[in-house]
């Protein structure tokens, strides 16, 4: 593909608002250290860059983190990180850039790597910027939109928050009602987040979400690593038949029929994932423990509660969720016994131990903490981490001008074991399953993820 680059720049964080320094809360210190790249594709017509633009910069003093500086703590007067906003953040940087063929050349949108040069490179270490954007233009007048925001700045939700009002505000601009839609700023960070007084832990998260501090002493097991380049991104189609056949053959469980309401479309369709991939890594027999991996937001859980977090809190609300069981179970048990550990491990992340989770930022928040799960990549693994889009709201995004949503991908993903749902734009609706994979192990996926078995 021939990206021609034609302009980077950057939108300053506003000059208005003076320096902060904002700790990353206890949410933050666990969320993955990358940015999360994303790439939405619209046939035309579509927006100018400047309609585009001029609502970016409109938008983007609402999402104060987004447009910040973060500072490692390791060698600075504290320990933990912080991010600065005001006029001493990074800014948002911002690229434009052409294509000289059709997006209808490249649809549907599926992972390859020539959809590398679609989106900003982000190197190692992460850069400066947060929020980086590259606004690319076909001849045919089609738009695809890359974004990649750093995880600790913004969790799956806020950045959904986000574009559905940078996307308002492109409409506004298209219809000359001006930028007055615009709300105040979401409330981020610690002060947003409330402890219990006093605060309390009835819940071991030493352990869990972070290391114990002997175990972090000792280190960890050196992992089996494969060349970054062996991972392979695949996207299935789950059209909507298929998914309700899935559901179907869950409701047949022994579980199910004790349990009300049905699996949801998540629950099943990860079971079932679980499964597929487990299989296709030639584990059938195997007693060692496998687990899956569900990102869960803490929002819902927290109404209530904590009714700063319930109105749109801003950054990270989500832990994770695991099930586990031994591989040779899950292989032999039916796809009701897979989405009945799915459910229960989701069901344990409850308002009660979100709570406890803001409490142990509290009473340890000052402390060196160090995340059980890191973020290293081509780094083979046992287990499957699920992740849901479904409920973003992402296949409703519109920049208004008459444009059709026709893609929403990830970006290349380096990870072993890596299950993201989207919500299937095709006709006919369905689900949309982008698998990260050693390449070995994908091809074998690709072969039985449309058996019901």
């Amino acid at each position: 593909m021939d990206v021609q680059v034609q302009r980077t720049f950057v939108i300053p964080a506003p000059a208005s608002e003076p320096s902060a320094e904002v700790p990353l809360t206890v949410f933050d210190l666990v969320a993955p250290t990358y940015h999360v790249t994303v790439l939405f594709a619209y046939t035309a017509p579509n927006p100018t860059n400047a309609a585009l633009l001029d609502a970016l910069a409109a938008t983007l003093p609402r999402f104060p983190l987004l447009t910040a500086r973060l500072v490692a703590g390791a060698g600075h007067r504290r320990r933990r990180p912080f991010f600065v906003t005001g006029k001493g953040g990074a800014g948002a940087l911002v690229v434009e850039a052409t294509v000289p063929s059709a997006l209808s050349d490249h649809l549907p949108l599926a992972p390859a790597p020539e959809l590398a040069s679609l989106h900003v490179p982000v190197p190692a270490p992460p850069p400066q910027h947060l929020l980086m954007l590259q606004i690319n233009r076909f001849a045919c007048g089609g738009l695809v939109v890359a974004t990649s925001a750093h995880h600790q700045a913004a969790d799956g939700y806020s950045m959904s928050t986000f574009f559905h009002a940078w996307a308002d505000a492109v409409r506004a601009t298209n219809n000359n009602t001006g930028g007055g839609l615009l709300p105040p700023p979401a409330p981020y960070g610690p002060s947003a987040i409330v402890p219990r007084r006093p605060p309390r832990c009835e819940f071991e998260h030493r352990g869990t979400e972070f290391l114990r501090a002997e175990d972090a002493a000792a280190g960890k097991p050196a992992p089996v690593r494969v060349d970054p380049s062996e991972i392979a991104n695949v996207l299935l189609h789950l059209p909507s038949e298929f998914v309700a056949g899935l559901k179907q053959a869950a409701a047949t469980a022994p579980q199910q029929m004790m349990s009300r309401p049905p699996y949801t479309t998540f629950e099943t369709v990860s079971a079932h994932l679980w499964r597929k991939i487990t299989l296709a890594r030639g584990r059938a027999d195997d007693a060692s423990r496998t687990a899956l991996n569900a990102a869960v937001n803490g929002r819902a859980r927290l109404a209530g509660a904590d009714e700063a977090v319930a109105r749109g809190f801003f950054g990270n609300v989500v832990l994770t969720a695991s099930a586990a069981t031994s591989a040779r179970d899950l292989a032999r048990g039916t796809l009701g016994d897979a989405a009945a550990l799915v459910r229960a491990g989701v069901r344990a992340r409850d308002r009660h131990y979100f709570q406890s989770f803001i409490d142990f930022g509290e009473l340890h928040g000052g402390e060196e903490l160090e995340p059980t799960v890191g973020d290293d990549d081509n780094v083979l693994l046992p287990d499957v981490a699920s992740d849901s889009w479904l409920h973003l709201e992402l296949h409703r995004l519109d920049f208004g001008c008459g444009g059709r949503l026709a893609g929403i991908l990830p970006a290349k993903v380096p990870l072993d074991g890596v299950v993201v749902l989207i919500p299937s734009l095709r006709k006919g609706g369905g689900v949309d399953v982008f698998v990260a994979l050693w390449e070995k192990h994908a091809k074998e996926l690709m072969n039985i993820a449309y058996t019901m078995d």
